[in-house]
């Protein structure tokens, strides 16, 4: 009995887990690697997230495209427990996904983005033309 309500509340801390600015690792579609993923928002009732990665590097195709270039946020590993040297986070092509792929054991918990860090990542997303008026409002108000 004990077992299953140490499994109930593991899953509500999960939950709880995903939200904006929260931190996860795990796979990504067509990457052979697992990255950091950034929540950048939540929108409750469509039961999506609005997410970004965390690169090593500023890739060479957006180096070379101002737009683009304009929309990585640089994260400090002294801020970051979780990341071994500073990186950057890609707010140029937030991706949508459910919700319930966050909830799965391939995915680790790392952390929480500092307030500021999260803010220029919001900025980032609104900016970068990547979403719609209404999924700004949606993920972001």
């Amino acid at each position: 009995m004990a077992t299953n309500n140490i499994f109930s509340f593991n899953e509500n801390l999960r939950e709880i887990a995903i939200s904006a600015g929260s931190v996860f690792l795990g796979p990504c579609e067509d990457i052979d690697h697992e990255k950091f993923i950034v929540i950048a928002g939540v929108e409750g009732e469509k039961v999506l997230v609005c997410t970004v990665l965390i690169n090593s590097v500023i890739n060479q195709y957006i180096l070379k495209r101002p737009k683009m270039l304009a929309c990585q946020v640089e994260v400090k590993a002294a801020d970051y427990d979780f990341l071994s040297h500073d990186s950057y986070i890609n707010c140029a092509q937030p991706i949508k996904a459910k919700f319930e792929h966050f909830k799965s054991d391939n995915f680790k918990y790392c952390g929480l983005l500092t307030d500021s860090d999260f803010e220029q990542v919001k900025q980032c997303i609104i900016n970068s033309g990547a979403l719609t008026a209404d999924e700004i409002k949606m993920f972001f108000s």
